[in-house]
């Protein structure tokens, strides 16, 4: 068995989306060609090299600023359980969770909502749905 003389490491549109979400991915695949046409072995390749072509290329507008927008995520798990009343079950339930019983993780994330908070929190995009 032979084994392998070289190393490779790859860069992906999804590192230059990264440190910059703005671009399309042509741009992110223009920056990535550009970043290996001129690539030099004594500096390599960081994300500093990223961004130092990302900006170069696609220069950010005049009117960029910085805003706050808050993710909130919705986790949703159902859970059967026996009980007389329908309070009874969802105190059972809730001392159930409470007691880490019912942990909750990425493949029960119903609805992410994405809201402005400097601009008096209106929505920005709402309901957009995983899963």
């Amino acid at each position: 068995m032979s084994k392998s003389k070289e190393v490779q490491i790859s860069w992906s549109v999804d590192d230059v989306y990264s440190i910059r979400p703005d671009l399309t991915e042509d741009q992110a695949m223009e920056v990535l060609q550009n970043v290996k046409d001129n690539h030099d072995a004594d500096l390599g390749v960081c994300w500093e090299t990223l961004n130092f072509w990302a900006d170069s290329m696609f220069p950010k507008g005049k009117d960029w600023g910085n805003f706050t927008v808050e993710i909130t995520e919705t986790l949703q798990l159902q859970a059967t359980i026996e009980a007389n009343t329908h309070d009874e079950a969802v105190e059972i339930v809730r001392r159930a969770y409470h007691a880490g019983l019912h942990i909750l993780g990425a493949e029960q994330l119903t609805r992410v909502d994405f809201t402005e908070v400097d601009g008096g929190a209106s929505p920005v995009e709402m309901g957009e749905s995983h899963g």
